[in-house]
């Protein structure tokens, strides 16, 4: 019980509300999208602005983090390097399910002192588009859309009304980011700038640069008052 009460005190629920993000998946007819804010907080602090939150584990797969940064970093080379491993041995991609699969694992191993993360990882694999969740406790769940962090009530307003199943990967990415630009404007520990990424099927992993969110930002980012 000892043991237990350490636990609770060193991941206590204030704890957890000190971790502010906004990160946003979506599942497509043919592909998936993944933005993220990229305020990084401690606290009540802005540590820093410009934190990537979004990266690519292969060029068919991607990986959003929230929570502590360094947990999430070691995370996304421990998947990365097994990810690596697999092609070379077997000649094949790792499918997403058992990419999210093994990061699960990692993470239930470590439960009783865990990797503080909450990941998305999705991709395209020989069975389609694939999207899942997995948190520090290594539960896992495959989603259509998903939003974590603090400004993920404010996000799932937007994704729930206008998500379609059918509609195409670019308008996901476009829908991804206006939710997160949503949150930005209601979470305080989500903002500052917005990363987008999409897989479209036979395609690879690709990052929309700043000259191509120009038109997003003024779309969706508004001063209201």
């Amino acid at each position: 019980m000892a043991g237990m009460d350490m636990f609770s005190r060193r991941y206590n629920i204030q704890d957890r509300i000190k971790v502010g993000t906004t990160t946003v998946g979506l599942v497509v007819k043919n592909g998936v999208a993944l933005a993220t804010d990229t305020r990084v907080t401690a606290g009540y602090f802005i540590a820093h602005r410009k934190g990537k939150k979004l990266f690519p584990l292969a060029d068919y797969a991607a990986i959003t983090i929230a929570g502590r940064v360094a947990d999430a970093q070691t995370l996304i080379d421990f998947l990365k390097a097994n990810m690596r491993y697999y092609h070379t041995s077997w000649g094949r991609i790792m499918p997403i399910a058992s990419a999210a699969r093994l990061a699960a694992n990692f993470m239930f191993r470590s439960r009783y002192f865990p990797y503080y993360a909450q990941l998305i990882i999705a991709g395209i694999d020989d069975t389609g588009p694939h999207m899942f969740n997995v948190d520090l406790y290594g539960t896992l769940t495959e989603e259509i859309i998903i939003s974590t962090g603090s400004g993920s009530p404010v996000a799932y307003g937007i994704l729930e009304s206008e998500y379609r199943e059918d509609m195409d990967v670019e308008d996901a990415a476009k829908l991804a980011f206006k939710a997160v630009a949503a949150a930005i404007q209601r979470d305080i520990g989500s903002g500052d700038s917005i990363d987008v990424a999409y897989i479209k099927v036979g395609e690879k992993y690709r990052e929309l640069t700043y000259e191509e969110k120009k038109p997003l930002y003024a779309q969706f980012v508004k001063t209201v008052y």
